[in-house]
């Protein structure tokens, strides 16, 4: 397993949760409440992008690559791999990829932080992740005055620099609010204590099963 599989896993819940949003939304009926932070941006927009809905082609090898930087073949492998450990299978109706969000949580509460350990850089600019991130605003407190940052040239906080999942991850996040939710409470479980793991996990765990 390599570390942009969990960012592609994830990627794909996204884009569950979303298109799952917009059909409740055209039936009439209230959209699913995903509650999301008011303020979730952690950078300074350069282009102001229209969220596009997810559709049958968002699944696709090609639009995966696009969303997330990611070669074509890497994305390909990284979907072969994941259906080779059962943490994907087809969709027998929709011939969709479609995770298997319990086992992935599961490898993210007693894994993630063992098979891709993160550890905190020198100082930088960034987007915040983990504690920092807007998602768990007010809901676990620091452990000290530094914030834990993705580096990049468009973040709003400067803290100690946290290497993401995958290197492409400060520029997918910024296309997908809910992606950036997932991988910055993935990031409270890798390199968090007790207690920021547990509230980070128990809040995936609400969001997607």
């Amino acid at each position: 397993m390599k570390s942009q599989d969990v960012v592609i896993l994830f990627k794909l819940i996204s884009l569950d949760l979303q298109a799952r949003g917009e059909r409740v939304n055209e039936l009439g009926v209230e959209k699913i409440d995903l509650n999301r932070p008011h303020d979730w941006k952690g950078w300074d927009d350069i282009i102001d992008e229209e969220p596009i809905s997810p559709n049958s082609e968002s699944y696709s090898v090609r639009a995966l690559s696009a969303s997330l930087a990611l070669s074509k073949s890497e994305v390909s492998n990284s979907l072969n791999r994941c259906r080779d450990i059962g943490l994907i299978h087809t969709d027998r109706v929709s011939g969709k990829p479609s995770v298997r969000s319990a086992a992935l949580l599961d490898f993210v509460r007693y894994g993630i932080r063992y098979v891709f350990p993160a550890k905190p850089g020198p100082i930088v600019r960034g987007i915040p992740t983990a504690f920092a991130a807007p998602v768990l605003a007010g809901k676990v407190m620091s452990g000290g005055d530094l914030i834990p940052v993705w580096p990049d040239a468009y973040g709003k906080s400067k803290g100690q620099e946290i290497s993401p999942l995958y290197k492409t991850v400060p520029g997918a996040v910024k296309k997908d609010e809910l992606l950036y939710h997932f991988l910055a409470l993935v990031d409270a479980i890798r390199i968090g204590g007790p207690r920021e793991a547990k509230v980070a996990d128990a809040m995936l765990r609400e969001w997607i099963l």
